[in-house]
């Protein structure tokens, strides 16, 4: 199976926020919230700054990071634990209020058979879950896993449970991280981006309703 379209995928794997539903400037906002009642503005935009450039990272990476090269105060598991919860309050009401992307409705109620559908996030798992079940939309999909898992590591535990070789398997993504999983998971991916986040060999669309037309003309029959 290759990106091209010369095989079949029988496994999509799905990022969620920024590739199923329009949420991620949301997590920018909760990144920024986070911080500025502590260090101000300044500071919280330093941290809106960093997550952008690290969108599709797990928070408590990001976190630890912030706490320890931004604070330079190296946290504990409590305190990451502590500030991980917080962000999870500010963000997850708001996720499941924010729309999913025009095709996905469409696409995730007219599965193929015999194509698996997933998603593998960075969010942790319960969070994630507990959206996939309070937006309504978790019928298409076989299984839905996030950190503290990679991606990459998600998406390899995916092929061995659903037997799955990786050359029939698709990474649908619209950040760099996204793309890198797929390329260590040795899977094919689509790009949901700019040009600028566009990284080869992987094809690149502009919306997820482009994505889906490339999907539906590369998914096992």
């Amino acid at each position: 199976m290759t990106a091209d379209g010369s095989g079949r995928f029988e496994l999509i794997v799905f990022d969620f926020d920024g590739t199923l539903c329009d949420s991620a400037d949301l997590k920018a906002r909760a990144f920024f919230d986070l911080y500025r009642d502590e260090q101000g503005d300044d500071f919280a935009n330093r941290v809106g700054r960093y997550h952008l450039e690290n969108a599709g990272v797990s928070r408590y990476d990001k976190i630890r990071h912030i706490e320890e090269v931004f604070l330079g105060t190296p946290p504990s598991d409590e305190r990451v634990g502590v500030v991980a919860e917080r962000f999870s309050s500010i963000v997850e009401d708001a996720v499941v209020a924010a729309p999913l992307f025009d095709g996905v409705a469409t696409l995730l109620t007219s599965k193929p058979d015999g194509v698996v559908y997933t998603i593998a996030s960075a969010t942790p798992t319960e969070e994630l879950v507990r959206i996939i079940e309070r937006k309504n939309m978790g019928e298409p999909f076989a299984a839905v896993e996030g950190s503290p898992q990679s991606k990459a590591t998600i998406i390899s535990s995916f092929s061995d449970r659903f037997s799955v070789a990786p050359s029939n398997i698709a990474m649908i993504g619209d950040q760099p991280s996204d793309a890198d999983a797929a390329r260590e998971a040795g899977v094919a991916a689509l790009m949901i981006a700019n040009p600028g986040h566009w990284i080869q060999p992987f094809d690149r669309v502009d919306t997820f309703a482009e994505a889906a037309l490339w999907l539906q003309s590369r998914s096992a029959l």
